[in-house]
């Protein structure tokens, strides 16, 4: 390169990186005398997170170098939690400073909050003069399109994909390439590259570290051999506490001896024995559960990018980064993962502020702190009037070094019967040294702690003689915040999404019969719709029943019929049907994957169907025992529920919300779950034994239909 050109090159970048500065200074407000403008606003929201994965946090093996540095170079909210543990209600109520009981989101059925009668934050400041983006996962109401309160919109439907995720860019849907976390964090850097003479406001909001956890290839390996430490609650066996906690796992029933809608039936629950104890087993942590922290790698490598991309345009310090996340998640305490129970470590959050012109670098606030308090504090440091509907309090005043006489002492938790119907509704309270949880729809005894002594909660005191004037202290507190939020029994939900409408012209009756001859092999073809069959490994064949044959499965094999229109589940009344003799635990078939799909699978020798539709995740089992004779699996899905039967009898039920709504990405798969995972735990074994048939058809089936078919 000549001297010429070289210099050339240094004056180019010398003015970009002036003009960079520059801007950066004037967005500042800090030419010519200027004061400083309001402070730019970023939210780093991450999903299923809980309280202490963070290596500043003394976690024995957790790396997280930049999220320590927003708590180095900030504060940390050591005692933060989310009013109800589940993400769309968690989520909504950070956006508008609500209980879920207020906002309406009280589960994960597609609701979603009305941004005209209860405005978020990012509403507010774009009405305030803000510009405003929203990155990443919405999860309220099953569709991507933009929502009220944003300039800039880029987001999927539902949980989406961990890998080349179908995205929404402004309302223009399209395909994208890369693993989820890192295109997250292009989209939020191009955003906050973007010149602008407003103060700007993001939500940058992960899909990870929620399940099926999935980590970046580059980070698959990470923490190899690492054998994280057994919780002390693990050896919980929940004695004296509900009995619905020590399963089986049976709706609960409700107090007039009635099973609520959608659950099992009436009196089932009461005739199963439950154990007086459960009985913790060996501490065995699998892939999935180091999976959970690989996950979280790339979410801590966005942040560094983030960062540095503020750093470099001059933002940085005129900037509110707030980081936290969306609930809390059990990894092995008292035996339990997922989250929705008010144990801490599904209440408490991780929560990070920093904001040099406010809060000085190393500080903590002890005080208890909630995920309703967001809204407020953010509207408050930006110089915006805080409506009334916000029922959580400004912070401002705790990050200036504070602390108010009348800063709250105790403060109400709520959870609604959602997609896990086994777990019934809650209400409770939390005080700074004691917590007591009640079950107002279930026959079962309330759970009270004293956490100064006893911060595992294993011993619950709510039937203690002693401790009667402790509970009577805690109801009369529960009751008060109860009437102070306007807590009521039955909330209507604001803006249920409507089912997919139903196309009229779907062919129905049988549009699959796969069928093996002598040599185990299915016709390269089967059904009307003459669908082409991949056959996945030597499949072999064996007799069968009566004259017929059987393939053999051994746990690697698989019949992969691809994505075909013809077998779109969405368009119901959608059965599938199995005969089958299994000799282990496995995937009988699946069709799709985590997000929309379904599996029919062997565990502990029963009969497993895993459901995904709009709302979630549904899990049915049949109560007896299949392996070792043959068996007739039949699957029915429309709008309103899931059925399974086994050998012509019902076997569970579980209502949905407008059934699985498209066309699954993944086609159907046959002696192994061979797309993404439908279930984390189920899919990554093969079914052992033999198959002898698989239809797959569009009608209206009953009980009586259903014994029909399985004597077929």
């Amino acid at each position: 390169m000549s001297d010429t050109a070289r210099n050339h090159l240094s004056r180019r970048r010398f003015l970009q990186a002036s003009a960079a500065a520059t801007a950066g200074a004037m967005g500042a407000g800090l030419l010519r005398g200027e004061a400083p403008r309001r402070p730019n606003i970023l939210f780093i929201l991450t999903d299923d997170q809980r309280f202490d994965t963070m290596s500043c946090l003394g976690h024995p093996f957790l790396k997280t170098p930049h999220m320590d540095r927003i708590r180095n170079e900030g504060v940390l909210l050591a005692n933060a939690f989310v009013t109800t543990s589940l993400c769309s209600p968690a989520r909504a109520s950070f956006l508008t400073g609500m209980y879920a009981h207020s906002h309406g989101v009280i589960g994960n059925r597609g609701q979603e909050y009305d941004p005209d009668k209860t405005p978020s934050f990012p509403r507010l400041l774009q009405q305030a003069g803000y510009e405003t983006g929203f990155v990443g996962k919405w999860h309220q109401a099953p569709h991507a399109n933009p929502r009220k309160g944003f300039d800039y919109w880029l987001s999927f439907k539902g949980q989406g994909q961990y890998t080349d995720p179908a995205l929404n860019e402004n309302g223009r849907d399209f395909k994208a390439t890369g693993y989820i976390t890192d295109l997250l964090t292009d989209y939020a850097v191009g955003f906050l590259n973007k010149q602008r003479h407003k103060p700007f406001c993001l939500v940058l909001s992960h899909k990870a570290i929620h399940g099926p956890f999935t980590p970046a290839p580059r980070h698959e390996n990470l923490y190899e051999g690492v054998v994280p430490p057994k919780p002390v609650s693990w050896d919980d066996d929940l004695a004296g506490k509900p009995a619905w906690q020590r399963g089986p796992h049976r709706p609960a029933k409700g107090k007039k001896g009635a099973a609520k809608k959608g659950t099992a039936k009436a009196g089932e629950a009461a005739e199963e024995r439950v154990p007086d104890r459960r009985a913790p087993g060996p501490w065995q942590p699998s892939k999935s559960f180091m999976d959970y922290y690989r996950a979280l790698a790339a979410v801590d490598e966005g942040i560094g990018k983030v960062l540095a991309a503020m750093a470099q345009t001059g933002q940085l310090d005129d900037t509110v980064i707030v980081f936290a996340g969306d609930n809390g998640y059990f990894k092995g305490e008292h035996g339990r993962g997922d989250k929705r129970l008010a144990y801490e470590e599904a209440l408490r959050i991780p929560f990070l502020l920093r904001y040099p012109r406010l809060v000085k670098g190393g500080a903590t606030v002890e005080q208890m702190v909630l995920n309703i308090d967001l809204a407020p504090t953010l509207l408050d440091l930006a110089g915006v009037p805080i409506p009334p509907h916000v029922q959580g309090r400004s912070m401002k005043p705790l990050l200036e070094g504070k602390s108010p006489a009348d800063w709250r002492k105790s403060w109400l938790y709520e959870y609604w019967v959602d997609l896990t119907p086994t777990i019934p509704r809650m209400v409770g309270v939390r005080t700074q040294t004691a917590k007591l949880v009640r079950y107002p729809d279930a026959d079962c005894i309330d759970e009270m702690y004293d956490l100064a002594k006893d911060r595992h909660e294993m011993h619950n005191l709510a039937n203690e003689p002693a401790c009667a004037e402790m509970k009577r202290t805690l109801q009369a507190e529960l009751d008060r915040l109860m009437k102070e939020t306007g807590y009521r029994n039955d909330v209507p939900r604001p803006r249920d999404a409507a089912p997919k409408a139903r196309r009229a012209d779907a062919p129905r009756g049988v549009l699959l019969d796969v069928e093996f001859g002598p040599s185990g092999k299915p016709p390269a073809d089967a059904g009307p719709a003459k669908l082409a069959i991949k056959s996945v490994g030597r499949i072999q064949s064996e007799p069968g029943r009566d004259g017929r044959s059987a393939a053999r499965f051994a746990g690697q094999q698989a019949l992969e019929l691809g994505r075909q229109e013809q077998l779109d589940p969405s368009v119901g009344p959608w059965i599938v049907s199995a005969r089958v003799k299994s000799e282990g635990d496995g995937v009988v078939l699946a069709h799709g994957g985590a997000s929309r799909g379904y599996l029919l699978a062997v565990r502990e020798g029963k009969c497993v169907l895993v459901v995904h539709d709009a709302g979630g995740t549904r899990r049915l089992q049949g109560r007896d025992k299949i392996a070792g004779r043959w068996a007739h699996l039949l699957v029915v899905l429309d709008e309103s529920a899931a059925r399974l039967y086994v050998d012509g009898r019902p076997a569970a039920r579980s209502e949905l919300d407008g059934g699985i709504d498209e066309l699954p990405n993944d086609g159907l798969s046959i002696g192994r779950d061979s797309g993404s995972p439908v279930s984390e735990e189920l899919s990554p074994r093969g079914f052992v034994g033999l198959v002898e048939s698989v239809r797959c058809l569009r009608q209206e089936v009953d009980d009586a239909e259903a014994a029909r078919l399985a004597g077929a």
